[in-house]
Parts: C-alpha cells; structure tokens; sequence
C-alpha cells in the first residue's frame, strides 16, 4: 500500500514543525524519517498516523484521500519507542487487544484471535512467552510484543516512532536486522523515524533525510553516501572534516573539480559554481604524504592505534582540527610530527 505526503505543513504556536514536505513510500518499501532532534520527523510520523493533523496539505493511503480521516480509519500499525503494552495484560492479550476490542460484526471469533496470537508470536520469535507478562520480559522482547500488536489488526501499513531507542546499542543491532527480515515478510510497506544514521543506512530501501521541518534529500542509502545533495546531508552522515577548497569551472555546469591545498579531485557533489567552496572529507579519505607536498600541512597531536588502522588528530597552522583513519602510517610518528594529507575523495559545497 503506497502512503503519500503533499506540500504537509503543521505549526506549533509560532513553531514551523513541517514546512511544505512531499515524499512518497512505494507499496512494500522500507522507508525511514532521519535527523536531528527538531527536524520534524516524528510529527511527519503522527501525521501520517492520523494522530496529528496537518494545517495544510494532504495525506494519502492507496491513492485514498485521509487526511482528515482519524487514526482508526487509516488501518494503520504504529509502533512506540516505550513499547505502550498494559501491564497488567498477558504478552498473548496485548498482542490480541486490537483484536478483542473491535465491533461485534467485524470481532474475530476467539479461536482465530488465539491463532493468529499464536502465528505472531512464532513471527517475533516469543513462541513460548504468551503466558507471560510485560515486567518478565527483556527491553527488547517488549519491542518484539508491541511489533506483534501492531500486526495483529493486518495494518495496511505499519509505522515505528524510534522503535529502538530505548534499547542498549548491542540489543539495537540485533533488532534492527530482525526488523529487516520481518518487513520483508509480510512485505508491508514501512517507515520508521531515526536519529541514528547507521540504522538508518541498514534497514532502509530509501532514507528521508529531514532538517527544521524540511526534506533535505530523498536517496537509497549508498546514494546519500556518496552523493549528499547539501552541505547538512554530508556534515549529518559519516562526521567529516571541513576545509576550506576552491571550485574550478571545468564544464558547461560549472565548478566539477575541487582544488584543496593543490590537490585537485572531482566534486562527488552536485555541480557548483568556481569560486570559495568548503569541502568535507570524511576521516578515512585521507593518505598521508611528506612536508612539502600538495595537500593540506598538519601537525600530529596524537595518534590511536586500534588494529590495523590508527586514528590520528591533527592540526592546521590555524588551529582547525582534522581527523584522519589511516590504515598503515608511517613508523615512528610522535605528536608534533609535521605531515601532509592528501584527501582521495572530496565533496565540496558553496562557502556559506
């Protein structure tokens, strides 16, 4: 089932929380809401629930106008970060609740309540833990039960507000691929909101990346990695390092090779114009080469070993910090070395 946003904008008082967002998931995509705190995500989320309603705009479910449609009527599956399961309930009576509490006509009767329990919890893996309640269970086990209440209603689509953020990072990653191999199980199509880009870039067919209520850019996961559209995208994923460059016109779209310290490269971002640019260079694209050579001249202030590679943090003569992954630097380096990097890949945007 395909779920649309059309030029969505909601406020807060004085506060823009969505302005004029548009995006699409396809029928049976996993699509995930990513950005900072702020950004808008989560109430792009609720909207799409029926739990908000936008000021202007429209929401659409299969082609179906639902944008002042309540939450009830979307058949919609949402997932809460603080799982929401009653307490007082058996693991097999929140998974059924959704069920039990429909009107009369359209109520299963309770043996296929009990079956389809039954199927859901083969489904998240908790086969044997129906009899018992949400205090017994782990962090995530209580994730895996309120995913398995959501499904119970056969939701045409299902959506998870960070359905992991309450869990340890180890427990996170287990989850995540679980998740993965659910969604593509029932082949429901999925959105999911995240702070986190390496769950982000896991899980996801497509990722929107959001900021102050706005879509940023809309890209499967090795598309926002290697081409981020805007200097936020880049700077939000992969922690790189800013430099100052300078864009050559070297085509009919304007500045395609980036000039840092000497070294010239192609422009892994959108086309600009020549002129003052800042370039981002993530820490393992960078080689180190001898005093004196093109790149950009540093000194050493320390260097961590972690294997085969070491972490080294540098310093330009004007006090910015560079971070580098080197896989085999050279022997002997101590702080207060002077060395060259010479970035291999570079992505460079207009001096703002």
């Amino acid at each position: 089932m395909s779920v649309s946003a059309s030029n969505v904008t909601k406020q807060f008082g004085g506060f823009t929380a969505l302005n004029g967002v548009s995006l699409e998931a396809q029928e049976g995509e996993f699509l995930a809401l990513l950005g900072p705190s702020g950004s808008g995500k989560t109430t792009l989320l609720r909207i799409l629930a029926g739990l908000e309603f936008p000021d202007s705009g429209t929401i659409s479910i299969g082609g179906e106008d639902m944008s002042n449609r309540a939450a009830r009527d979307r058949q919609v599956g949402f997932v809460f970060q603080q799982y929401a399961l009653f307490r007082h309930m058996s693991v097999a009576d929140n998974i059924g609740f959704g069920l039990t509490v429909r009107p009369g006509k359209t109520r299963p009767a309770r043996t296929e309540i009990k079956r389809r329990v039954a199927e859901l919890l083969e489904l998240v893996q908790l086969p044997h833990l129906g009899d018992r309640y949400p205090a017994q269970l782990s962090g995530g086990q209580r994730q895996r039960v309120a995913l398995a209440r959501a499904l119970a209603v056969e939701p045409r689509i299902l959506l998870l507000d960070e359905p992991f953020g309450a869990l340890d990072a180890k427990v996170r990653k287990d989850l995540r691929r679980w998740l993965r191999e659910v969604h593509d199980r029932t082949g429901l199509t999925s959105i999911f909101v995240t702070h986190d880009q390496d769950e982000a870039l896991d899980l996801a067919d497509r990722v929107v990346v959001m900021d102050h209520g706005s879509i940023e850019q809309i890209d499967t996961p090795e598309m926002l990695w290697e081409r981020p559209a805007t200097a936020f995208v880049c700077d939000f994923l992969g922690g790189a390092n800013r430099v100052a460059a300078r864009a050559i016109a070297g085509s009919t779209d304007g500045g395609d090779t980036i000039d840092v310290g000497g070294v010239r490269l192609p422009n892994r971002a959108p086309a600009m114009a020549a002129g003052s640019a800042t370039a981002f260079i993530r820490p393992h694209e960078f080689e180190i080469a001898a005093p004196g050579s093109a790149g950009i001249p540093v000194t050493l202030r320390r260097m961590l070993r972690t294997g085969a590679h070491a972490a080294l943090e540098t310093a330009t003569a004007s006090g910015t910090i560079i971070e580098a992954t080197i896989p085999a630097p050279p022997e002997g380096l101590v702080a207060g070395d002077a060395l060259v990097l010479v970035p291999t890949a570079v992505r460079a945007y207009p001096e703002a």
